[in-house]
């Protein structure tokens, strides 16, 4: 494989599991809104899915 095969394959593969991130991310902004008697730190969420999706990005979308 060239290396612009393999960059196209990581960017595909980055693609793919920001979409899976994304999709947890809204499962559990969709559960928290329901559960009405639990207290989220929502600093800390935030802060947490910030940095799983920092660490994709510069997994998949900036290292060449």
């Amino acid at each position: 494989m060239s290396p612009a095969d393999l960059h196209d394959l990581k960017v595909f593969w980055g693609v793919i599991f920001a979409g899976v991130f994304l999709f947890f991310v809204w499962l559990f902004v969709r559960g928290a809104v329901k559960a009405r008697d639990v207290k989220y730190k929502w600093f800390s969420v935030a802060l947490s899915f910030l940095a799983i999706g920092l660490a994709l990005y510069l997994a998949f979308f900036v290292q060449p």
